[in-house]
């Protein structure tokens, strides 16, 4: 097993507009609310950035892209577009996650719920469940840590670092 400390950023796309007739899901755009929300917190980010990103896992959904595309910017990430993605279930997320390249130590992934959501529970430890709630809000962001390879990412094996939400951004909390 690796030493090496290993930091994943689970981001769930921010507030989308409701479904206009003759759109798909996947189309959707980000609500005013949602790209107020990204600008706030790639302002947040650009303060206090820990562990930025090389890398990007990203639905190819418009409002994943939308929530993307700032972080990135700021960032300097590369992004990878991956349609498997799209409201993918927990183990879909997974396996993509741990089909990162090695020299990758920092990585963000941003889907949708349940899946991101339920991720963050797998790879949690017991001790930090309560922090973060069973359904994170659009654009909550949670940062974990591990220790190890991409491919041994699994259940129980992260730590959290740090739990990020649109309303705690707007309330300074």
């Amino acid at each position: 097993m690796s030493t090496t400390l290993r930091t994943l950023w689970l981001i769930r796309h921010a507030k989308a507009d409701n479904p206009v007739f003759g759109e798909t899901d996947a189309e959707r755009q980000l609500a005013p609310r949602g790209l107020a929300d990204v600008q706030r917190l790639s302002k947040h980010l650009a303060r206090h950035n820990p562990a930025p990103p090389q890398w990007l896992w990203v639905s190819a959904a418009t409002r994943t892209r939308q929530t993307a595309e700032p972080l990135a910017d700021l960032w300097h990430s590369q992004v990878i577009y991956e349609p498997s993605l799209y409201l993918a279930d927990t183990l879909t997320l997974l396996d993509c996650l741990q089909g990162t390249p090695d020299d990758c130590s920092s990585v963000a992934l941003i889907g949708h719920n349940p899946g991101v959501s339920d991720l963050a529970h797998l790879l949690l430890g017991q001790e930090d469940h309560q922090t973060v709630p069973p359904d994170l809000p659009t654009l909550g962001v949670a940062r974990l840590t591990f220790q190890g390879d991409w491919p041994e990412l699994g259940a129980g094996r992260c730590r959290l670092a740090s739990y990020l939400t649109p309303k705690g951004l707007r309330t300074g909390r």
